[in-house]
């Protein structure tokens, strides 16, 4: 990698994003010069559409082309108490996600039509007979009963005692962890993290699949073997640097041979 051209990547993600930085620093140690950035200030958008929906869609770094783009969130925007504040990140938000869904670029995790990350619905997998309905449910109401709080945008776990907000998920599931498995999808690359080999991985192809025809070239799922058959526990569009610590250079690697072809 380190004798390609010089190109600039922009990373999307909030300033406590730990992984964001990892991976730009990882761009940055072969030569390709990355920036992670939450708002705007360095990062200029230009979005126009014409009557016929055809549209030109400019993103550029200190004034330079971007060429590639991993989206992690721009965090916690919707918790901004001061209305003025709130509605400028709204808007912030509104800006980073028409201009990612419309780039022509190369985007990891490009938002969609419907979100600022792509709808995933599991049941879609259930009615093409790829996998097992999942035994879970997610509520999104902070209040809900259950021990396994997440916290959106950014999709950290949530200490259980902890106060909860509006905007945290619960979900309640009757998972096997003796049988649950995690693989991570990274740009180019499909990681079984816990080590169960290619096997798993060549199991979980129409999963595989399904989140890449969505856009997302970086996330995780969960998956239950029963009796033969795979059963989709979770997604997550935030896969941390912790869950995959002793594959960080492969999966980075991954990531980059998505954005730089």
């Amino acid at each position: 990698m380190g004798n390609q051209p010089a190109v600039t990547l922009l990373v999307i993600a909030p300033e406590s994003d730990e992984t964001a930085a990892r991976f730009a620093g990882f761009a940055v140690g072969h030569g390709i010069p990355a920036v992670v950035a939450a708002e705007f200030g360095r990062v200029g958008v230009s979005v126009r559409v014409n009557r016929a929906r055809e549209s030109r869609v400019r993103l550029t770094l200190d004034g330079a082309e971007v060429t590639g783009v991993l989206n992690r969130g721009i965090g916690g925007w919707g918790d901004e108490p001061d209305r003025d504040r709130a509605f400028a990140a709204a808007e912030t938000y509104a800006a980073f996600w028409s201009a990612l869904a419309l780039w022509p670029g190369p985007v990891v995790n490009r938002p969609s039509e419907r979100g600022y990350f792509a709808r995933l619905d599991p049941l879609e997998l259930v009615a093409a007979g790829e996998v097992e309905p999942p035994r879970s449910v997610v509520l999104n109401d902070g209040s809900a009963p259950g021990r396994d709080v997440l916290r959106i945008p950014e999709w950290t776990v949530v200490d259980p005692g902890a106060p909860r907000s509006r905007f945290d998920v619960v979900q309640i599931t009757d998972r096997d962890p003796a049988r649950t498995r995690r693989v991570l999808v990274a740009g180019t690359g499909v990681f079984a993290v816990d080590g169960s080999g290619r096997a798993l991985v060549e199991g979980v192809a129409p999963v595989v699949a399904w989140l890449r025809r969505r856009g997302l070239g970086f996330a995780d799922f969960a998956v239950e073997a029963e009796a033969g058959a795979l059963r989709l526990v979770d997604v997550s569009c935030w896969p941390g640097h912790h869950l995959f610590a002793h594959l960080e250079d492969q999966v980075y690697a991954a990531l980059l041979a998505r954005l730089v072809p």
